[in-house]
């Protein structure tokens, strides 16, 4: 609870444009700032509504797995991201298995592509949020479905070989966009990105948007009913939730309705044609990588060879005789 709260309070008028204001449970006041992920004006919107609402909770989002976003700072975060190191691909494949790592790493690298043309880093707008409603004594929420659930859904509902497709598409993505354009496009421009790049793929959609859409306004409805009982008698609650733009006419669509959050959040089973998928996917990748390890080995040894040691000549002898009867085996017809 904030100290303003104490104070005769006067609904705002002047927010801005991006702001849409729905009725929540009990009276209470929500509104959804509606944000582009790499602008400044979304980030200064986000900055004044929070001022002038001055909510109990500020709903963002994120899941737990994207908290980061909010923890580092601007340099940090436009270092991570433009910087994809081998520590990073090693915590997403732990984290989530090296199949839905590696698609992971392919959306991961377009944000990173968006992030070296604008030099901007991504989630500037829930940063913002952060700052701004820890310094007027907010509560947070994360309200997005967890990232590892969305990929999974997501994944499992293309066939093996729109798998695939779909990932060569990502990773050789080369979209180009100004800062300019972000701003005059008023909406999410990397939601925009994977739309367009995905819009062969009707379930995607489904899931990426409408799916998440549900989610995010059961939890922000959520949220502020659980704050309901910790107001005090004749106190209103007041939410600012900051999403994508994308998002908020599916917002208003599912507000106040009984999503089922169970249907949305569940897994499905693996099916044996995905399973084959990436056990050959699996198969075709371990082989590229002995193949590619064993051929350079064996240039470097040709190359290097001369300078060796006596010692190690009999291990040339073995070479040579390896050699000699594998051309023997492979001309014996």
């Amino acid at each position: 609870m904030v100290e303003s709260f104490n104070l005769v309070y006067t609904p705002p008028t002047d927010l801005p444009s991006t702001v849409t204001k729905l009725e929540g449970p009990g009276e209470s006041e929500v509104y959804i700032v509606g944000t582009a992920h790499f602008s400044e004006e979304s980030n200064n919107d986000v900055v004044m509504t929070i001022e002038k609402v001055k909510p109990n909770i500020v709903c963002l989002e994120l899941c737990r797995n994207r908290l980061h976003v909010v923890k580092f700072t601007e340099e940090e975060v436009l270092d991570e991201v433009q910087n994809i190191g081998f520590s990073k691909v090693k915590e997403l494949l732990d984290r989530s298995g090296w199949y839905y790592g590696l698609f992971q790493l392919a959306f991961l690298q377009l944000s990173s592509g968006l992030t070296k043309q604008l030099g901007m880093a991504p989630g500037g707008e829930f940063r913002a949020a952060y700052r701004k409603g820890r310094e007027m004594g907010c509560s947070f929420r994360l309200v997005d479905r967890s990232i590892q659930v969305t990929l999974r859904r997501a994944i499992y509902s293309l066939t093996p070989w729109k798998q695939i497709t779909l990932g060569m598409r990502l990773v050789f993505s080369n979209e180009k966009i100004s800062k300019e354009e972000v701003e005059s496009f008023k909406g999410d421009i990397l939601q925009r990105l994977i739309e367009e790049i995905a819009g062969e793929y009707p379930n995607l959609s489904r899931i990426f948007v409408d799916e998440r859409d549900q989610y995010l306004a059961q939890k922000i409805y959520d949220s502020a009913e659980d704050e309901l009982d910790h107001v005090g008698k004749g106190e209103k609650v007041r939410v600012v939730a900051v999403v994508g733009i994308g998002h908020i006419a599916g917002i208003r669509k599912y507000w106040a309705q009984d999503v089922d959050m169970e249907s949305i959040c569940v897994i499905p089973e693996q099916s044996f044609n995905s399973w084959l998928a990436i056990k050959v996917v699996k198969f075709t990748l371990l082989t590229g990588f002995v193949y590619t390890t064993y051929r350079a080995a064996l240039f470097s040894w040709r190359i290097l060879q001369p300078y060796y040691p006596e010692w190690l000549y009999p291990v040339r002898l073995s070479q040579q005789a390896f050699g000699f009867f594998w051309n023997f085996w492979k001309h014996r017809d």
